[in-house]
């Protein structure tokens, strides 16, 4: 007589299906996380621009004293000082992500720019901008 085989447990090969199909679902959430994150953070950098200048824009005025904003190409980092070199902030991106072109955005004693300027963001796949128009104002545009 043949013994019963248990119903119990589950064979080797259901086993590796499983764990295979698993490891495949993971991949691709991975990969889907990493451009997710990319793209926050390239949002995060755009949002930390315009707020920045905005906020030299305000400090040029309360102090009434001309504030630059200096971009440099290829770098996540950028520089707001006063005329006066009472204030300097170092400020940075974030990781991966960097400023398109050079540029100097100058704000006079009574907040206006001495142009207009755009100013692109960058990460590896996408960009953004954020401008300043000739009367001050302050947008920016989001991937």
């Amino acid at each position: 007589m043949k013994p019963l085989r248990s119903a119990a447990g589950f064979t080797l090969l259901e086993i590796v299906v499983v764990v295979s199909i698993a490891a495949a679902l993971l991949g691709l959430a991975y990969t889907s996380w990493r451009g997710y994150t990319a793209k926050e953070r390239l949002r995060f950098g755009i949002i930390a621009v315009a707020s920045d200048l905005r906020e030299a824009q305000e400090r040029a005025k309360e102090a009434r004293l001309q504030y630059t904003v200096t971009f440099t190409a290829s770098s996540s980092a950028y520089v707001i000082a006063s005329s006066s070199g009472t204030f300097v902030e170092n400020a940075r991106l974030p990781d991966g992500v960097t400023i398109g072109a050079d540029d100097v955005v100058t704000f006079s004693a009574f907040g206006q720019p001495d142009a207009a300027h755009i100013i692109t963001i960058q990460n590896a796949t996408e960009n953004g901008t954020v401008s300043v128009n000739a009367t001050g104002g302050i947008s920016y545009s989001t991937p």
